[in-house]
This record gives C-alpha cells, sequence and structure tokens, in this order.
C-alpha cells in the first residue's frame, strides 16, 4: 500500500465523503424530509457503499503492489460485482419492505452516493497505479 506518498491517501478520502454525506444528511433531515426524501435510505446507502468501497480500495491498492497485473483486474472487478449485489440486494430490501412504495428521489439521490464513492475509488486507484513502479 504505497499509495501514501504526496499525502495520497484514498482511505481517509473515503472516510472523509463518508463523514461529510452522514453529517449533511443529519443536518438537513427536516428539510430533506419537507423535500420528499427518506433520508434513512440515504443513510443506509451511504453506509453500504461506504463499507464496500473501503474494501474495495483496501484490495485494490494490495493487488497493485503484486507483479501479476491480473490480480489487479481481478481484484476490481471483483470489486465491481460485490458492489452491484450490494446495491442490488439492498433495493430488494428496500422495495420489498415498503410493499412496492418506493421514495424514487431517494433512489436516485442513492444512485448519486454510488457515483460518487465510485469515482472515488477509481481516481484513488488510478493515481496509486500511476505511482506503482511495477506497473
Amino acid at each position: 500500500m504505497e499509495a501514501n506518498k504526496k499525502g495520497f491517501s484514498p482511505l481517509k478520502l473515503m472516510i472523509l465523503v463518508f463523514v461529510l454525506l452522514s453529517s449533511f444528511f443529519l443536518v438537513f433531515k427536516s428539510r430533506l424530509i419537507k423535500a420528499g426524501v427518506d433520508t434513512d435510505v440515504l443513510l443506509i446507502a451511504n453506509i453500504i457503499l461506504f463499507l464496500v468501497g473501503i474494501f474495495t480500495i483496501r484490495n485494490g491498492l494490495k493487488a497493485i503492489s503484486n507483479p501479476n497485473p491480473h490480480v489487479f483486474v481481478r481484484v476490481f472487478y471483483t470489486g465491481f460485482i460485490i458492489r452491484l449485489f450490494a446495491c442490488g440486494i439492498a433495493a430488494f430490501v428496500y422495495i420489498y419492505s415498503n410493499n412496492g412504495n418506493v421514495d424514487k428521489t431517494s433512489l436516485f439521490a442513492c444512485l448519486g452516493i454510488y457515483i460518487l464513492y465510485n469515482v472515488i475509488e477509481v481516481s484513488s486507484l488510478q493515481k496509486a497505479l500511476r505511482n506503482n513502479k511495477n506497473a
């Protein structure tokens, strides 16, 4: 995990984004509820995507130092599949528990959170890959 050169720390960035998003959802909870957004869904999605993101970044950073490039590709795609299934299962549980009465605004906000964590993960791994001497 030699990605910490020049102050680069993808794990700290993920933690910072998680804390900022969670605090935003908690501080502006009443305004979000008035706008018709289910803040519980946003908080749960944030937690799930944060945990999956931390897991995949840790594994990706370990795989970058492996001299075999196929290891990194396998780890990256495994992280993608895990994230896809975690989101699919969470969406299914949410839809099933609400008897199909879902808040579309919250689901689209969850999609935005998914994209944010995905961009952070991919850009962090690209920077770590550029800094790696084995690549």
